[in-house]
């Protein structure tokens, strides 16, 4: 195979850089397997190579398995016709005749034409021009080659290439007066024709060509139409549901059984033909009205790329932090072989990349464990430090301790030709109970990527991305608005996901920034450069409204309802988990895993609503409070009553920081440090204590009088309870005057964190210590006492001190926290990062409010109905503040604060809930699922009972009472269902038809007096006289256990 000329040829075409690779890597599979394509094609234009590799949707649907001599462990659709994609394209290559990198005359021409008349008429605002064929002939030199000449001129590439728009076209055909008009393209001429020149350059040509419809299909299969029966620019899309929506203004949704345009093709179609139905569509679609040309390509660009849906001005941000730091990059970007990026960034990298193809290139071959021996010695070698000195030794004493188990999973990986993704998931898989053994409770998730990324990428570094974690999840939520990676072992579609994300940014760089990336090492240069703390600073602050600069998660007021036991608790913390990072692990545990590590980081918080709950609770209320937070060692008595926030303000007070800290915070070193609470004045009493030491970078002791304990011998307690008892004899050592003092004199540090109370619950700043004490008299006989800090956070609105601690503070000015308490993920979030600010989606915070509709709903939420809308939240286009009625606070919900409820549609029903709630309020319905319990317990068909008495109870009453699958979920034995049944199922029915035993009966299908689950029993008579009514009158007994007779008769 000519594969440079081949990867040239694409290149020259137009395609991008990600598919250029999965290209190459299929047609080099493929060449493996069948041989040499070169001679495949003069033997039969690879028809026979083809017919081998022939995989339709009806063998997908029917499960056929794989014929090829490709071994696939993958989808044998998917992968077969990405193999075929690739011969075709490598056909067209070869039938073309484009087996030279050089430029074709075309391209020269049009490249001419660009630079000499296009861009000074721009330059000088011209929205019109003529090109005359001859005068460029002339002008290039060429010879006899005026129909060249004319026809790249008038081409629908040229066209799209210069961003103009084909006026007119004048004289001779094909001649030397051929003059050509053109105008530059805008808003206000762009339309269908033009759309429809934009797709056919790009896609090549349609596989649908009608009057009312063209269609494409793309490279991954996908198809995409524009419909030509309207004026204005509509897109038809298939609708995968990613995580971020088409950039366009005009969006709409059309559900799989939905109706839509009777024209559109297959994929596309609401009535697909047999062999698409069989492979599952039809499936969701978009349509999509673009605007403009500039909104078409990023519609375009978004759909190619796999919905990456770049945030370009952030994108922009981070390219001009880049060439702060490389002023001499351009113009020759990546291809410069010297320059700061050169030898920083790229020299030491060539050098490993050339060390690791040796390696693979060796003869003999290496077996897999000495070329992963190679692998690793350069990955953790003296001249690379892409992993840092960590776990370079982590990796060292792992192969002292597992000889040759890292060694041989790193050479399988090197050596994969197999799914990059894929290969990638097999060496975590196969090493994750190595990593992870001493290491449980701080499971090493960002070496489980990292250290496979970096081999495949010394392998293959046109195709993979050596991950570094932190720079690439900062780049994700700046670029996406959502992380790429979870909190789990790196998974195969995880990779995908990276991959994706830096295919696009790549894209960019070689197609708009004219930077020739070589492979992804230059991806990951720029991201590792972007993300650097020594970096110099730019205007980047990120914005968090809707209307740009970072792409944000919409405020999402949600309620899940339904029956009891189908699933609600458990779908709260899938979508909170969801909301907070984008993505949800797939197991239950892990799920569980990450919603505790939220709930402990204070993103998600927890309440319950009950018929007691009030206004108070949940907003802010007045509570009595005694004391002071001065660490005065006597109390007056009695007590004041003061406002208080309630569990809605608490987590809005941390969404609200988190949405003011976005892009500035997270990752903070808090590794060999003390941790400190201080007092800085009594709050609400001595604020202007607290304000001086904020605005002059110190903090400040009360304790200690008058004396000035800068002498060195005070380092000492001792010293330090000697001189006290010299001005007050007989002091005890607890004293402030002793005990603080020598806290804060001799027991502080350089680089301490010391985390300053609002009274004991709540904390209002934090900074880090900078120097030593130092004495500064202020002439109120207090507060004499200074240590200069760096304050890291000064907050507006105090949180509450649970979020990084867990406990409650004590009245003492000063004294050591325990680290054990620190909840030091939290902490670290919201302090600002070492690195320099990235435009960044804030972190997002869930309130979960189970049983939402047992309280009075308006009198709980108050005002908040008007601030939970989601167009009035902080940070949206109708923001509003209120003035809440006890504190007198000024008041708005954040953006990034999510409120998901619950609510049992047994106890009410949602016609009764309050109306203004209701409309604020999106609602999903969590119904019984039958196909989700056991199919056979022990002869009891489970799903079947379950169908059956839901049946039964609709009938006899609704469905909002049916029984939910949860509570079978966990049967395994015929004991286990009698359990369910006879103390769960059946009390529940009683309390549903109201102690009506006999419409118990009916529901259990009972006939008999002697029932399978319940047994009535006719009473005696009173004696004659004693009653005035002559009903018949039973008792009725639950049985013990249940005769699988007794399932049978109710099932059916």
């Amino acid at each position: 195979m000519k594969e440079d000329e081949f990867r040239a040829w694409m290149q020259a075409q137009g395609q991008a850089p990600n598919t250029v690779s999965t290209r190459l890597a299929d047609a080099r599979r493929v060449e493996r397997h069948y041989g040499d394509l070169d001679e495949a094609f003069e033997r039969d234009a690879f028809a026979s190579i083809l017919k081998d590799l022939a995989y339709s949707a009806e063998d997908n649907a029917a499960g056929k398995p794989n014929t090829s001599k490709i071994q696939i462990d993958g989808d044998p659709y998917k992968s077969l016709a990405s193999y075929r994609s690739a011969l075709s394209v490598y056909r067209q290559f070869r039938e073309t005749g484009g087996v030279s990198a050089a430029q074709s005359q075309a391209d020269r021409i049009r490249a001419f034409v660009m630079k000499q008349v296009v861009e000074p008429a721009r330059r000088a605002g011209e929205n019109r021009f003529v090109v005359r064929a001859g005068d460029v002939h002339k002008q290039m030199g060429l010879q006899d080659t005026m129909p060249a000449v004319c026809s790249a001129i008038g081409s629908t590439k040229f066209q799209v290439l210069a961003g103009v728009r084909l006026v007119r076209r004048e004289g001779l055909e094909d001649s030397s007066t051929t003059e050509f008009t053109f105008e530059t393209v805008s808003s206000a001429n762009f339309d269908v024709p033009r759309a429809e020149a934009i797709l056919r350059e790009r896609y090549g040509d349609p596989d649908v060509d009608s009057q009312k419809m063209v269609s494409f299909e793309l490279a991954g299969g996908q198809a995409i139409a524009l419909q030509k029966d309207i004026s204005k620019v509509q897109l038809w899309l298939e609708d995968d549901e990613r995580a971020v929506p088409p950039p366009a203004q005009e969006v709409q949704s059309y559900a799989a059984d939905k109706g839509r345009h009777s024209n559109l093709p297959g994929r596309l179609s609401h009535a697909p033909p047999s062999d698409l139905r069989n492979a599952g569509f039809p499936k969701p679609v978009l349509s999509v009205r673009a605007s403009s040309e500039g909104e078409l390509t990023k519609v375009l660009d978004w759909y190619d790329g796999g919905g990456s849906g770049l945030n370009r001005e952030a994108l922009e941000r981070l390219k001009a932090l880049f060439l702060a730091r490389y002023p001499d990059f351009e113009p020759e970007g990546f291809a410069a072989s010297s320059g700061g990026y050169f030898e920083e960034e790229r020299r030491y990298k060539d050098v490993l990349l050339a060390r690791a193809q040796e390696a693979l290139r060796k003869e003999p071959p290496l077996d897999d464990e000495a070329l992963g021996a190679a692998f690793l010695d350069l990955l953790t070698g003296p001249d690379s430090g892409l992993l840092g000195w960590r776990t370079d030794a982590r990796i060292k004493n792992l192969r002292t301790a597992h000889p040759g188990v890292l060694e041989r999973h790193a050479g399988q990986l090197a050596r994969a030709t197999d799914d990059l993704a894929d290969a990638v998931a097999a060496f975590v898989e196969g090493t994750w109970p190595v990593f992870k053994e001493g290491q449980e409770k701080n499971l090493p998730y960002s070496e489980s990527r990292n250290i496979p990324t970096m081999i495949a990428a010394f392998a293959r570094p046109d195709e993979a991305y050596g991950i570094n974690t932190d720079p690439v999840m900062r780049t994700a939520r700046a670029l996406l608005g959502k992380p790429v990676l979870t909190y789990n072992p790196l998974s195969a579609d995880e990779f995908r996901n990276v991959l994706d994300l830096m295919g696009a940014i790549r894209n960019v760089m070689g197609r708009e920034w004219d930077w020739k990336p070589r492979d992804l090492w230059d991806v990951q240069g720029f991201i590792w450069a972007v993300n650097r703390a020594d970096n110099s600073q730019v205007d980047n602050a990120a914005s968090t409204g809707s209307g740009g600069g970072t792409t944000v998660t919409r405020p999402t007021n949600l309620i899940l309802y339904g029956p009891p036991g189908t699933g609600k608790t458990f779908a709260t913390a899938e979508e909170a988990v969801r909301l907070c990072d984008g993505t949800v692990p797939e197991s239950r545990e892990e799920l569980k895993s990450r919603y505790d590590v939220l709930m402990e980081a204070g993103q998600i918080g927890f309440v319950t609503f009950h018929q007691s709950y009030a206004y108070e609770d949940f907003v802010e209320g007045l509570r009595p409070v005694t004391g002071d937070d001065g660490g005065s060692e006597s109390q007056a008595g009695g007590f004041r009553l003061e406002p208080r926030k309630g569990v809605f303000r608490e987590i809005s007070a941390l969404a609200e920081q988190a949405r003011k800290s976005a892009g500035r915070s997270g990752g903070y070193n808090l590794g060999d440090r003390q941790f400190f609470k201080m007092s800085l004045g009594r709050a609400g009493a001595e604020d202007h204590i607290y304000d001086a030491a904020i605005e002059g970078d110190y903090i400040v002791l009360g304790w200690g009088g008058e004396v000035d304990w800068s002498d060195p011998r005070y380092e000492d307690y001792q010293a330090i309870f000697d001189k006290w008892n010299e001005i007050e004899p007989g002091t005890k050592g607890n004293s402030g005057n002793i005990s603080q003092v020598w806290r804060f004199r001799g027991s502080m540090r350089e680089g301490d964190i010391v985390i300053v109370s609002e009274g004991n619950s709540h904390f209002r700043a934090i900074g880090e210590i900078t120097g030593d004490y130092y004495y500064e008299p202020t002439g109120e006989q207090t507060y004499n006492h200074r240590r200069p800090v760096r304050w890291l956070l000064v907050i507006d609105d105090a949180l509450p001190i649970d979020t990084i601690y867990d406990g409650a503070l004590t009245m003492q000015s000063c004294y050591l926290l325990k680290e054990a308490k620190i909840k030091k993920e939290a902490l670290s979030r919201l302090l600002p990062s070492d690195s320099p600010a990235v435009p960044s989606a804030p972190d997002q915070f869930v309130l979960i409010i189970d049983e939402i509709n047992r309280a009075n709903i308006s009198k709980v939420f108050g005002e908040l109905i008007t601030l939970i809308e989601p167009d009035k939240r902080l940070g949206e286009s109708n923001e509003l503040r209120l003035k809440l009625p006890y504190s007198g606070d000024t008041f708005g919900v954040p953006a990034n604060l999510h409120i998901v409820g619950t609510m049992n549609t047994a106890d009410r029903s949602i016609a009764l809930l309050d109306t203004a709630l209701r409309r604020r309020f999106r609602f999903k319905e969590l119904m019984p699922s039958s196909n989700l319990v056991p199919d056979d317990v022990e002869g009891i068909n489970v799903r079947r009972l379950l169908q059956t008495l839901n049946d039964r109870i609709e009938y006899l009453f609704d469905r909002e009472h049916q029984i939910g699958h949860a509570y079978f979920l966990g049967c395994a034995t015929k004991e286990g269902v009698d359990e369910v049944m006879g103390a769960k199922v059946i009390p529940l029915l009683a309390e549903y038809f109201y102690e009506n035993w006999e419409r118990v009966r009916q529901a259990l299908g009972e006939i008999e007096d002697e029932g399978g689950f319940i047994v009535r029993r006719r009473l005696a008579p009173l004696a004659a006289g004693e009653v005035d009514y002559v009903n018949e009158r039973w008792r009725y007994t639950v049985r013990d256990t249940f005769s699988l007779e007794a399932y049978r008769q109710l099932t059916g």
